[in-house]
């Protein structure tokens, strides 16, 4: 008896005392199945993030997925069709920041939005939150271990009536739970009341999290209580940085009850954004970003030349990529970015390598190629 009285953490003559009924439940049998259509799962992100439903995204700090689920709601909100490699449905996306402020959130649609050729001061179904550091909470956890709702958790469902996003992206764990990490009957009751919000509202939610030390020791993703993993359909991890490759990630779905587990996806950062390895170089949106960082090379190269700091194109000091890295207009775009789109440039002949000084002592550096 004390089973069936759980959920609501009382027992069933405690009912009684106070003068209210036991929940009532309805049992079935298959036959009601019959004669209807099975309800098939419908994607956000194909085999990657169910819609209507809860999706944990985990990565330390700095491993890149707020990049990574910034991508997915421009590209959302956008109407484009495909993130990092899986299709998308488009529709309105809204990000309840409640970590990273404003300015940087900003930098990264930017950039995202030049890698994929999108005006980024057009997206009237991208919504954005930043909450003052000091109420973003969801949800408080009282001395009794009971959770009860916070102010921004009732505006968030009030917003989500309202606009009936498509993807509402949560980041993150740590800044929006107030409660106890590893007890279980409160972590369980925290993603219900979020995985409730999805189903009610066929909403995909995403709530990025930071990996436990085991979860960071073992890939898994998995933060303190079990329960974090046992608790959600769909769980994605993304990887650090390799100690050979900084540039590269691996993202994996370590959980999906309705799809496929184990589908890693390399990532590279080129410049502006993440790609994936099989972006190629015949896509629209890739040619689009080289172009971008071609013409900023431009740009800094004329402004070194025009200031008498000339740079060259070798690995040693002076080199352009290194010292274009360091310009306030470089915007994020790695030395390596650089050094790719340099080597575009030299063998488009949009650039050449000058020589100068006497003949024991030649320099060489890089100008710009008039037509």
């Amino acid at each position: 008896m004390e089973e069936f009285a759980a959920a609501d953490n009382v027992r069933l003559d405690e009912y009684a005392d106070r003068g209210r009924r036991p929940p009532a439940y309805a049992a079935i049998t298959p036959a009601v199945w019959k004669g209807t259509q099975p309800e098939q799962q419908c994607w956000l992100a194909t085999g990657r993030v169910p819609s209507g439903d809860l999706t944990i995204m985990s990565g330390n700090g700095g491993s890149g997925k707020t990049e990574v689920a910034t991508q997915l709601l421009v590209n959302v909100a956008a109407g484009r069709p495909d993130w990092l490699g899986c299709v998308i449905e488009p529709g309105p996306a809204l990000f309840l920041s409640c970590e990273e402020p404003e300015h940087n959130i900003r930098d990264r649609v930017e950039r995202i939005c030049r890698h994929r050729c999108i005006d980024p001061y057009n997206l009237p179904d991208l919504h954005m939150v930043f909450p003052d550091l000091e109420s973003t909470w969801l949800v408080h956890a009282g001395k009794d271990g009971r959770l009860s709702r916070a102010p921004l958790l009732n505006w968030l469902e009030a917003w989500i009536v309202q606009h009936k996003p498509s993807l509402v992206v949560i980041d993150n764990v740590a800044a929006v739970f107030d409660g106890d990490a590893i007890a279980r009957r409160q972590v369980r009751a925290f993603l219900a009341m979020l995985r409730k919000t999805a189903r009610d509202h066929d909403t995909a939610i995403v709530l990025l999290d930071h990996p436990s030390v085991r979860g960071m020791a073992d890939g898994s993703g998995t933060a303190n209580s079990v329960d974090w993993r046992n608790s959600v359909r769909s769980m994605l991890h993304l990887s650090d940085p390799e100690k050979d490759d900084p540039d590269a990630r691996t993202l994996t779905v370590t959980k999906s009850n309705y799809g496929r587990t184990g589908e890693k996806v390399t990532l590279r950062w080129e410049g502006l954004t993440f790609t994936t390895a099989m972006a190629g170089e015949t896509s629209s949106y890739r040619a689009a970003a080289d172009r971008d960082i071609e013409d900023l090379f431009l740009r800094l190269l004329d402004k070194r030349n025009a200031q008498g700091r000339p740079v060259h194109g070798k690995t040693a000091k002076g080199s352009a990529p290194a010292e274009f890295v360091l310009d306030p207009e470089a915007a994020g775009v790695t030395a390596e970015a650089f050094r790719k789109g340099m080597e575009r440039l030299f063998a488009r002949g949009a650039i050449r390598n000058v020589e100068t000084g006497s003949p024991s002592k030649r320099r060489q550096h890089i100008e710009r190629v008039t037509p």
